[in-house]
């Protein structure tokens, strides 16, 4: 197993473009992570307390009745959920993201998304302590 625990790690994925949720899921569930995904913005705050997860991916602009970034920053203070590896995933730059958002463990930038990007920040953020092969060989 690639995930830094004997017990795989869980992943929330809040991202309003299923063609980048599939492709999340599919990097995650490859590197050993479990997945749940959100639907609406209301969801997220009840699934984190629900499922405590090690990982966020987060869509800056997820819609609902709190944007994805407002998410983000709520999460962020809460003192039962400030300690989850919080990650966004936004068509917005990195730096736009951090001006919203404050500092986050890692950041993706849509739509080029590679799975070299989602190894090297899951490295960079201790979920994976070793390299993971190539998607395509898990499936």
């Amino acid at each position: 197993m690639k995930i830094k625990t004997d017990e795989p790690s869980s992943c929330l994925i809040a991202e309003s473009d299923q063609f980048i949720a599939k492709l999340l899921v599919r990097f995650a569930q490859g590197s050993g992570l479990v997945c749940v995904q959100a639907n609406e913005g209301e969801d997220i705050l009840n699934l984190t307390r629900r499922i405590n997860p090690n990982l966020i991916i987060l869509d800056a602009e997820f819609p609902g009745d709190m944007i994805g970034w407002e998410i983000l920053r709520a999460l962020k203070a809460d003192k039962d959920t400030h300690h989850i590896t919080l990650i966004s995933c936004s068509w917005m730059s990195e730096s736009e993201v951090r001006s919203l958002t404050g500092n986050l463990s890692g950041y993706l930038q849509k739509p080029d998304i590679t799975y070299g990007d989602f190894e090297e920040i899951m490295r960079t953020t201790g979920i994976l302590k070793e390299a993971l092969n190539d998607p395509k060989e898990t499936t």
